[in-house]
């Protein structure tokens, strides 16, 4: 039972993670007259935003539509931005598109602003390169930036910007806050392959929470499970080791998991990256199921008790659901750790080898049982 509902989770919940439409799967409205959409696109890791566009080598001109939601009725004014630095990967010397809507009228406006000191206040200006066809319209709660651009000396691999701000009381932009995502949403972009590479450099902190988290919940955690399963299946006159392995892979899996979730509130700051929300929420619920799961030890009712059967029945749910949420979380890291890397296949890499494990694990019990139990029926014949 175990293993099906488990195989059924793997199955079904990559589709969970697109609850904001990846931008392959993207329909533009009627209203903007783009019926077969753009041929390439890519999901940009901050901000939920994307770049939908078509590169035309032969000639170097870019095609594009920026896409960022957050725009909608009863969201702060804000504007957004994306850019080209032909001449670096930061903010000076980025050659902007800017949108925002107009708090006069309601229209929205589009300009170019090119960045030429860090307290820009994203004035009109001429770009260093030709822009053509810039507008900008908002559908629901999504701003798009339209543009035909000339791309730098013809360049297949461009470093981009994107970027939002909040705006004053009298409509004009403000500074952009000063903190994570926004110091670090830039990218190099093929425009050919479409690959992005991120700016940063993963920290130690980032890099000690991916290496505990994956050890604790995706390695110790699974095997204590299944060594609780099926250790007595397939040593049944050794009735006690199984304990003690099982504890022996838990408790270094709670201690770790707990680890790599405070480490992950020290990184807390990385809220706009997509998936995070979903991320942190996920590990909180983790720690909490596996500290009721860890007091057990000292909780759980003697084999005698009558709430004893009540009690496993709770473990071993409460136990199989920590170990699924952790494999999953772990598939959510992936993609916030390399956006590149499409949701699906994480979670199906993470998750599809351990339920392979279990099936098998299954089988081979069920088939040990069937051999018994015919072993038994000749033996009474």
């Amino acid at each position: 039972m175990f293993s099906s509902i488990f195989i059924l989770f793997v199955t079904t919940l990559p589709f969970y993670v697109q609850s904001t439409t990846p931008c392959a799967n993207y329909k533009f409205a009627p209203i903007l007259k783009k019926p077969h959409g753009y041929k390439n696109c890519v999901d940009l890791p901050f901000f939920n935003s994307s770049l939908h566009y078509n590169y035309n080598p032969s000639i170097g001109t870019l095609d594009m539509a920026y896409r960022h939601p957050g725009v909608g009725p009863g969201s702060l004014a804000k504007w957004v931005a994306w850019a080209i630095n032909p001449t670096g990967k930061a903010m000076l010397g980025a050659q902007t598109l800017v949108a925002y809507r107009n708090g006069d009228n309601g229209s929205v406006l589009a300009y170019t602003s090119p960045i030429m000191s860090y307290r820009t206040g994203l004035a009109k200006g001429a770009l260093s390169f030709d822009v053509i066809g810039l507008k900008a319209v908002i559908i629901k709660d999504e701003i798009f930036i339209f543009a035909m651009i000339k791309v730098p000396k013809n360049k297949t691999l461009i470093n981009q910007l994107w970027q939002e701000g909040l705006l004053n009381e009298y409509g004009t932009p403000l500074w952009h806050n000063l903190a994570y995502p926004n110091l670090h949403s830039m990218a190099s972009l093929n425009l050919l392959s479409g690959d992005i590479i991120l700016s940063e450099k993963p920290t130690p902190f980032r890099n000690a929470h991916v290496t505990v988290n994956i050890i604790g919940w995706g390695i110790l955690m699974p095997l204590g499970i299944m060594i609780a399963r099926h250790y007595k299946e397939f040593f049944p006159k050794d009735d006690s080791t199984w304990f003690y392995l099982h504890i022996g892979c838990q408790i270094p899996a709670y201690i770790l998991g707990a680890t790599g979730w405070a480490i992950g509130l020290k990184l807390n700051s990385i809220q706009g990256l997509r998936h995070f929300a979903d991320h942190k929420r996920i590990g909180t619920a983790l720690f909490c199921m596996a500290t009721f799961q860890v007091s057990a030890l000292v909780l759980r009712p003697h084999k005698d008790h009558m709430y004893r059967s009540y009690w496993s029945k709770y473990h071993h749910l409460v136990g199989r659901v920590t170990v699924i949420l952790g494999l999953f979380n772990i598939s959510l890291g992936l993609t916030i750790l390399k956006p590149g890397i499409d949701a699906r296949a994480a979670i199906f890499g993470v998750l599809a080898p351990w339920g392979v494990v279990a099936l098998v694990l299954e089988i081979l019990k069920k088939s040990k049982k069937t051999k018994v139990a015919a072993s038994q029926s000749s033996s009474n014949h």
